[in-house]
């Protein structure tokens, strides 16, 4: 049940991120001034990365957890940190803010940390591997809305 939970919730992130629409102009408006393509794309590009490389891990609800196949997931872990670092500097030079720049770097530090944390550690409960998970994803939502508020 637990994993039919991540496949809907990882589709409907993948369907909604690309259209996503404001009722009235002026919220649009106040959205695209804030960040330029760039920013959005990294913040897309973190988002569909922890999704990609969370799908090597298993998880059983109150069971178990374990890692489908570590080869891929060391593999997705470093492609995803090398690739974001290169994206966060493509992404940096369209923030106009220094303060901004600052809060988008301390984002990439906390999705360093949130994909770093995908790995499960030696004989984790699947329970204890949830509750990190979550609070990880939590301190990168954090860190973006702290940005957002710089930018704007």
């Amino acid at each position: 049940m637990r994993e039919n939970r991540r496949v809907v919730a990882a589709a409907l992130a993948c369907a909604l991120l690309p259209g996503i629409s404001f009722a009235d102009g002026e919220s649009d408006e106040r959205l695209q001034s804030c960040c330029g393509a760039r920013v959005h794309g990294y913040r897309n590009f973190t988002r569909q990365v922890l999704a990609s490389c969370s799908r090597w891990v298993d998880v059983r609800y109150r069971e178990s957890i374990s890692i489908v196949n570590a080869e891929k997931l060391n593999a997705c872990i470093a492609g995803g940190l090398r690739d974001s670092r290169a994206q966060l500097e493509a992404a940096v030079h369209g923030v106009r803010k220094k303060a901004a720049r600052e809060a988008l770097r301390s984002y990439q530090l906390s999705f360093e940390s949130a994909l770093a944390g995908v790995e499960p550690t030696h004989d984790e409960a699947a329970a204890a591997y949830d509750q990190r998970q979550s609070s990880l994803r939590h301190l990168l939502a954090h860190a973006w809305t702290r940005f957002e508020l710089e930018e704007s």
